[in-house]
């Protein structure tokens, strides 16, 4: 009841505007009432904070979500969307606006900025640190700005670059006729890059350069890992004072597994 409707109504206003934090704060609420209460007139103690029990049953959770991360990683999809296709005319409308002068990802958000605007740049926030370039033929990408040299985390050569480098692209590193690296270059400008540059398998077809969400094997960004993303940088911290279950604990196989009613599954998981 809790995921499939009550978590799900304002689901579709926060895919495009960032709630305030007081009606993040009374949906939560709201929620929580719901969960513990016997009824509407009778309250009862909340036994477990709302943050733990939005842990994955893995993780010792329920799997219920936070709606302020959720709301960002909503927002996200929206952001990605505007990153992965600058010529829709969301993205051509916002951009033409805000980001004459620097691109979606550096731009910053003025004063006077709309609301819609104000929550896209919050997916924005969301996206930064788990995205990478993929080089296609380098054209697009800068050498000094642009996080192209991993596949696995956001990398980008450490500066300062020359005056006659700071513009260079990553297509002028690569031989114009053989298409290969050009590894008098790399080691002349990035010698301690040169390793990682000569791994990465640039197109010699035409490919464009293109955006990766770099923590998933697909490449693509999902509304499930950028919320997954959301709450590992906002780790839960336990009570040290109050006992919890060994770390090698399995959740699964010790409460969600076992073959017996629902009732009797929750009432192992509240005493664990």
């Amino acid at each position: 009841m809790l995921k499939s409707v009550l978590a799900a109504i304002p689901t579709y206003t926060m895919t495009y505007f960032q709630l305030p934090n007081s009606l993040h704060k009374r949906i939560q609420s709201a929620l929580t009432r719901f969960w513990w209460d016997a009824n509407s007139e009778k309250k009862k103690m909340s036994w477990i904070s709302w943050r733990k029990m939005t842990k994955s049953f893995k993780m010792g959770g329920l799997g219920f979500r936070d709606i302020k991360t959720f709301n960002s990683a909503l927002l996200a999809k929206l952001s990605w969307r505007i990153l992965q296709n600058p010529s829709c005319l969301l993205a051509r409308v916002f951009t033409g606006k805000y980001c004459q002068n620097r691109s979606f990802l550096d731009c910053f958000v003025p004063s006077s900025a709309s609301y819609g605007w104000r929550s896209i740049c919050v997916g924005r926030d969301l996206l930064k640190p788990h995205i990478g370039k993929i080089i296609g033929t380098g054209e697009t990408t800068s050498v000094w700005t642009a996080p192209w040299l991993s596949l696995s985390t956001p990398l980008a050569p450490m500066g300062p670059p020359t005056a006659d480098s700071q513009d260079l692209t990553v297509e002028e590193l690569r031989d114009p006729i053989t298409l290969e690296w050009n590894k008098l270059l790399i080691r002349r400008l990035l010698p301690a890059y040169e390793k990682a540059i000569l791994k990465l398998r640039p197109s010699f077809k035409g490919a464009a350069d293109t955006w990766a969400w770099l923590p998933t094997s697909t490449g693509e960004y999902s509304v499930k890992w950028g919320y997954f993303e959301a709450l590992q940088e906002t780790p839960l911290e336990d009570d040290p004072t109050y006992p919890h279950p060994p770390s090698d604990f399995s959740w699964k196989a010790n409460i969600w597994s076992t073959k017996s009613s629902p009732k009797s599954k929750m009432l192992l998981w509240k005493a664990a």
